[in-house]
Formats: C-alpha cells, structure tokens, sequence
C-alpha cells in the first residue's frame, strides 16, 4: 500500500477588511514575501489597467508585511532575511 503524505497548505484564505489588507502585484515583491514566510490570504486575478492583460493580485495581511515592506522600500528585502 502507498501512503500519501499530508501536505498542509501555506494559504489560509479568511475573510477580511479592506483597511487590514494590502494588494501585491509586483511579482518580484511577492516572491520575496513568500520566501521570507509571508503568505497571501488571498489570491485573484484583476485587469491591468495599462496594458488590458490579466495580472496576478496577491492579498496580504498589513500587519504580517509591516517589516518586510520596510526592508523591501530600503531595497534590503531578500529571500533569507
């Protein structure tokens, strides 16, 4: 018999307010969240109002990003912080 590893996912979609959450949709910026253990809540894809293609939007909490978006406006922000 083959057993199947339970994998737990990094994803806790919840529902939340607008004022607690910030939208990503830099994919350099939100790689970098992910690999500092930061994960989105909340995925969808949107409209690029410029260029009329499908962007991916990545919906994280304010407080869990609060010092990476600080080290990511320093440009300091990298995947082993």
């Amino acid at each position: 018999m083959i057993e199947h590893d339970v994998i737990n996912s990094h994803l806790h979609p919840r529902p939340y307010r607008s004022e607690e959450v910030v939208r990503i949709i830099n994919s350099k910026q939100f790689k970098l969240y992910i690999a500092n253990g930061i994960y989105p809540i909340d995925i969808y894809t949107s409209l690029d109002r410029k260029t009329g293609k499908t962007i991916l939007v990545m919906i994280f909490l304010k407080d869990e990003t609060k010092e990476a978006y600080e080290l990511w406006c320093r440009y300091e922000l990298e995947e082993d912080t």
